[in-house]
């Protein structure tokens, strides 16, 4: 199993600890370890599409940046490339590839909350959807990773904060 797929279910775990009363720590943790699946998910398969060498593909999965995979998901959610992109991948982009990236941005704000907002509480059913969203974001990434639009979205998720420039 990959590290992704560890933390999702670890994210369902924690999600389900308590059976009557889940403690806020479990519920926070758990929306935190399901961004950070689809996060290691998404790095992962950019970090292998975009590099052979495996030594240094553990080097480029460390250039990833949080800020800058959401600029560049944002993008893809909103189905409005910029002319750079559109003009390599087109402006179609698929529903798949729009899920993974809206969930993507939504999963990190949530993450934020989560790691952040003291005052924000959380519901067992909440943090189940947030888990549940990041289960369809996989499923969504498997059905279109193959498409060269999904190739174009790996590597603007490293590189579209330097292409905007």
């Amino acid at each position: 199993m990959s590290i992704a797929e560890d933390l999702l279910e670890q994210a369902e775990h924690l999600a389900s600890r308590e059976r009557k009363r889940p403690k806020q720590a479990s519920l926070r943790r758990a929306v935190s370890a399901a961004y950070y699946a689809l996060f290691h998910l998404l790095v992962d398969e950019a970090a292998s599409t975009l590099v052979t060498d495996r030594n240094l593909r553990l080097l480029v999965a460390r250039a990833f940046e949080h800020g800058h995979m959401k600029h560049a998901a944002s993008s893809f959610a909103s189905a409005a490339l910029p002319q750079n992109l559109a003009a390599i991948a087109g402006r179609k982009i698929p529903k798949d590839l729009q899920e993974v990236a809206a969930t993507f941005i939504d999963l990190q704000e949530a993450r934020h909350e989560a790691d952040y907002n003291f005052a924000e509480r959380f519901t067992r059913t909440e943090v189940q959807r947030h888990i549940h969203r990041a289960r369809r974001a996989f499923a969504a990434w498997t059905r279109v990773k193959g498409q060269k639009i999904a190739r174009v979205f790996l590597a603007a998720l490293l590189l579209a904060r330097r292409w905007d420039r």
